[in-house]
């Protein structure tokens, strides 16, 4: 069944109509994703990282009581989060308005990507049939968001001497990328990198054809390709089904 089949959008509409009016509803904890990760303590391990932020944040931030602002990204949270859960992956952290989620992908490659491809879709498919229609019932400015994805080890990071109390991290170019990426998404586009992309290339996989490169600036984008340090990294779109169309 998919993640937004009618009966599950229900079920999120039903959510959300009580987050704007009783608040929170659910844990938006992060205890999962530190526990994932003190498996790999001091190691290197493989993920895919999905950032997904609200475009034009702060200029709502400027209009909005504050904490009218502050329950629409908390609504917004909650919804990703439980979509990034829903397909099988960790909320990591949240920055703002932003959620980044992880993705184990120490096994099979190719499905962890379609997976997240998929969770993506449904987070844009959310945004715009339920939390938008919502947020104008509400009184609400209606959003749009930022999706990046990339692939790749990250160095899971102890600050402290005692695992079950230190604060825990990640470091890499694959944390540090999808920030990158997602910083020059359109509204409503998905963004993936170079890696992601070369893991469905040769596999045939059906997501291959929702992908097409974009256009980088070299003035801004100074990223250097992993594959071939000579040329930049590259970047494609993904063109799933609940996004807006975007000229290359």
């Amino acid at each position: 069944m998919s993640f937004t089949s009618i009966s599950v959008l229900e079920q999120i509409r039903a959510r959300v109509a009580r987050t704007l009016t009783a608040g929170i509803q659910l844990n938006m904890s992060t205890d999962e994703s530190k526990k994932l990760l003190k498996r790999h303590a001091n190691r290197k391990t493989n993920l895919v990282i999905v950032f997904i932020d609200v475009n034009n944040s702060t200029e709502m931030s400027l209009s909005l009581a504050e904490e009218r602002f502050a329950l629409m990204i908390q609504t917004f949270a909650q919804e990703i989060s439980m979509a990034v859960t829903g397909y099988g992956g960790y909320v990591f952290k949240y920055e703002g308005d932003a959620v980044i989620g992880l993705f184990p992908g120490e096994y099979d490659q190719v499905k962890v990507c379609e997976n997240v491809l998929n969770c993506t879709a449904s987070m844009l498919e959310i945004v715009k049939e339920v939390l938008n229609p919502a947020f104008r019932q509400s009184g609400l400015p209606e959003i749009t968001v930022r999706i990046g994805l990339t692939y790749g080890y990250a160095l899971v990071v102890v600050y402290g001497n005692s695992l079950a109390k230190a604060h825990i991290d990640i470091i890499g170019s694959s944390i540090s990328l999808a920030s990158k990426i997602v910083s020059i998404a359109k509204p409503n586009q998905v963004l993936v990198g170079e890696s992601f992309y070369n893991i469905l290339l040769p596999s045939k996989s059906a997501c291959i054809v929702k992908l097409s490169e974009i256009t980088l600036d070299p003035s801004k984008w100074k990223y250097l390709s992993h594959s071939d340090p000579t040329s930049m990294y590259r970047v494609y779109e993904y063109f799933c089904d609940s996004s807006s169309e975007h000229s290359v």
